[in-house]
């Protein structure tokens, strides 16, 4: 008896799978599948199947970490570009207010440059020493050895200076007559030679308006000298109305 249930114990139960076709004419198919091939499948497939969905879950989070990470590079790499903007944005302001303080330096140079200039040319003696018209003696042009000219003017005309300067000197008196040095600092000086009485005085600072002589009557004649680098110059060669 007991042999009997040990033997139904390992009595190992088949499984019969049947085949049905939708043909008639055909036969039926039946396959035996023992019961432990039955689970081994199942179990496989179940195996299979978890594998797959670990694998998933791992791959979606392995993706959920690439897409932050990319989402954070695209994050830094806006930031980058904002802040090269801004840069360049700055670099355009800095590079504007250079050419803007380049043209303010260049036209404070320019300007400069002109104010020394015509501060230049206001110094040199080159205007006329008298207010009005006078008539000159071609034959006098020299005294003691040194180049002159002389004018031969109405009573009551100006004698001015001839460029920007100071009066360096008056000499002379009202029988020999007076002398009138002007120091126009670059190295020039004029002189005027007159018997009317000055209307300046030693140190006066004068201009080409500024009145040196009033010719009074019997001092008719102006004699105009110029000197250059302590040499003394044809002053008609000077002259702006001679030259």
């Amino acid at each position: 008896m007991e042999d009997t249930i040990k033997k139904q114990e390992h009595k190992r139960v088949r499984y019969n799978v049947l085949f049905m076709p939708d043909d008639d004419t055909m036969t039926e198919k039946r396959l035996s599948v023992k019961m432990d091939v039955f689970i081994a499948f199942f179990a496989a497939i179940a195996f299979l199947l978890i594998a797959a969905f670990t694998y998933s879950f791992i791959l979606i989070g392995e993706l959920g970490d690439a897409n932050k990470t990319i989402i954070q590079q695209k994050i830094q790499i806006e930031e980058i570009t904002e802040e090269y903007n801004q840069a360049m944005a700055y670099n355009a302001e800095l590079q504007e207010k250079v050419t803007i303080l380049s043209d303010t330096v260049k036209d404070k140079v320019q300007k400069e440059e002109e104010r020394e200039a015509q501060q230049a040319r206001s110094c040199m003696p080159s205007g006329f020493p008298l207010k009005g018209t006078a008539s000159y003696s071609e034959s006098e042009n020299e005294l003691d050895g040194q180049p002159i000219a002389y004018f031969q003017v109405a009573p009551g005309t100006g004698v001015v200076a001839t460029a920007n300067g100071r009066v360096s000197s008056i000499a002379g008196n009202s029988g020999s007559g007076y002398i009138i040095m002007v120091d126009h600092g670059n190295g020039y000086y004029s002189v005027y030679r007159n018997g009317s009485k000055p209307k300046v005085d030693e140190g006066d600072e004068v201009t080409r308006a500024t009145e040196l002589f009033v010719i009074e009557i019997g001092h008719g004649q102006l004699g105009y000298q110029i000197i250059e680098n302590n040499q003394y110059i044809n002053p008609l060669e000077f002259m702006e109305t001679y030259g």
